[in-house]
């Protein structure tokens, strides 16, 4: 009896709890785990490890047996099969399937009208032109995939203008506005070889996502060159860009989890008259040789151009894990809105204003890093961890400037090989409007003021160097620096000013002299014994474009941020 009491009581315990299980399990709000990771289904928040996943995704490969078979002849196509019509020089493909498309068009395009299909177009060595519009239009679809057959060569190219004048285009909307633009998901693969010259506008527009793996491809565009609106993603490509706009970019400013960009495996050259790579929220980069010329290179930087001509511009983080990387910019090399970080990489950066710049904290794990420019690292926190960083700076080398409220300028050294090497007049080779902590690592400073800190200056560990002496306390010249260009930069730590004396008429700290002894301010003489320009020193007055706001965009032609 007791027995039969005793199991009745286990199956009365599960049946309620499996009532209670079910009543509280949601499927709205369920969530699955991928890699690890536990993801909400009804957030739908993409994560920066999810990002990277992308690209490693398998790649794309396309059945071509059964094709409908596309002729491009001149002015005229042939359409052999089924899902597709043609009309003089233009072919709508009206349902989902493969269609090889071969030869040239003149004067042409090729329409995508198959409203919820997938379809995938097979360029096998095709020419196409279009005068008046889009030479390729995917105006709806579910996806559509762009797959260049191997060992082929395909060419699309666009007109100086578009009429606007068929029932697909919308010239009040500007769709389309690239020499190949998708309104839906759009994926670009194949061992083939694509050039695309964008002569009216964008080269390549997608306005959702914008996938291009494990192929070549070559932009020209007048405007920017390759626009995945929701998201862009490279894997295992070669890709090269000219634009005199943005060279590549994800533009939906709207959406947090949009936005993004991601780059994996693959060798990259961009030459871009404003930024080489724009994204709104996010930029993640590795495993890339990525080579950039942005606004005409370090030497034609413009102080009264308003166009942001930076070399990776990113409107939340920026994360780089591996690669090897060139930057020659007008702008900042590398920038984020939030927050910059190094994991590895070797880098090669001059530039005409910061190497790496973010507004919330820069963070160097790895790596080895070249920088020459106006300052080498700016940031409210900067955190060195480990790495190889060798910084030549006509204005700060290392500087912590408010930039966020409510978290103290830092630069914190935990580790790595710093050398710092300055140029001459009102510069700092670490600079702090709060506190620079040394915990360890060795840093080298060559410079006629090598610390500059509002709050406290410590050496808890590691080796620093000044000038080539070996130092265990951080000396001070007169208060840290505001940071940035364009005017910010006038009122550093109020030095220079003739005749002005320090905050609060204090002495230097500790009763020090200042460097190569020099009188204090209050009388004293600018570097090299060189006159003053309207009392201020060196470097006082910089000028710059865009350097820490990000500027909309002036289009050189039809505007178009689609």
């Amino acid at each position: 009896m007791k027995k039969t009491v005793s199991i009745l009581s286990v199956l009365l315990t599960l049946a309620l709890l499996a009532f209670v299980l079910t009543a509280c399990f949601d499927p709205k709000t369920a969530s699955t785990t991928t890699g690890g990771k536990a993801k909400s289904s009804a957030e739908g928040t993409v994560t920066t490890a999810e990002i990277e996943a992308l690209a490693k995704e398998s790649d794309v490969t396309v059945d071509t047996g059964g094709a409908t078979k596309i002729l491009l002849d001149g002015s005229a196509a042939t359409v052999n099969g089924s899902g597709a019509k043609a009309d003089g020089s233009t072919v709508t493909v009206t349902a989902g399937g493969t269609y090889e498309i071969s030869g040239t068009l003149s004067d042409g395009r090729i329409v995508v009208d198959a409203e919820g299909a997938d379809v995938t177009l097979v360029l096998n060595n095709a020419n196409i032109t279009c005068s008046s519009s889009s030479a390729i239009f995917v105006y709806q679809a579910k996806s559509a995939t762009l797959y260049l057959a191997q060992g082929t060569s395909n060419t699309l190219s666009d007109g100086s203008s578009y009429t606007y004048s068929d029932s697909y285009s919308s010239k009040a909307d500007e769709e389309p506005n690239a020499c190949l633009y998708a309104k839906d998901d759009l994926i670009i693969a194949g061992s083939g070889s694509l050039t695309v010259n964008g002569n009216f506008n964008n080269g390549i527009t997608g306005k959702d996502t914008l996938k291009i793996e494990s192929t070549a491809l070559t932009v020209k565009a007048k405007n920017h060159g390759v626009n995945g609106k929701d998201s862009l993603t490279l894997k295992k490509a070669t890709v090269s860009v000219t634009a005199a706009g943005d060279a590549l970019r994800a533009s939906n400013d709207t959406d947090t989890a949009l936005g993004y960009v991601v780059i994996a495996d693959s060798t990259v050259t961009l030459e871009s008259g404003e930024d080489g790579i724009q994204a709104e929220t996010r930029v993640s980069i590795g495993g890339t040789t990525l080579t950039v010329k942005s606004g005409g290179g370090h030497e034609a930087a413009d102080s009264s151009s308003k166009n942001s001509a930076k070399g990776v511009k990113a409107g939340a983080e920026l994360n780089i894990d591996s690669g090897v990387y060139s930057f020659d910019c007008a702008d900042d090399a590398l920038h984020a809105d939030g927050s910059l970080t190094v994991n590895g990489g070797e880098f090669t950066i001059t530039t005409a204003d910061d190497g790496l710049h973010a507004d919330n904290t820069v963070t160097v794990n790895a790596g080895k890093l070249n920088i020459t420019g106006h300052e080498g690292i700016e940031s409210t926190v900067v955190k060195i961890n480990d790495g190889a960083i060798v910084i030549n700076a006509s204005d700060d080398g290392i500087n912590a400037a408010k930039k966020t409220d409510g978290v103290t300028p830092t630069v914190e050294i935990n580790g790595g090989e710093i050398t710092v090497n300055m140029g001459q007049g009102d510069t700092d080779g670490i600079d702090s409007n709060g506190n620079i902590v040394i915990n360890g690592g060795t840093v080298n400073v060559n410079a006629q003021s090598p610390f500059d800190y509002d709050g406290t200056g410590t050496i808890n560990g590691g080796k620093v160097t000044v000038n080539g002496t070996q130092v265990t306390t951080l000396t001070n010249q007169f208060g840290g620096g505001q940071g940035g260009r364009n005017g910010e930069r006038g009122q550093r730590g109020q030095r220079g000013q003739s005749g002005q004396t320090p905050p609060d008429d204090q002495t230097p700290p500790d009763g020090q002299t200042p460097p190569d002894g020099q009188t204090p301010p209050d009388g004293q003489t600018p570097p090299d014994g060189q006159t003053s320009q309207d009392g201020q020193t060196q470097n006082g007055d910089r000028s710059s474009k865009s350097g820490k706001t990000r500027h909309k965009k002036t289009e050189t032609t039809t505007a178009a941020t689609a």
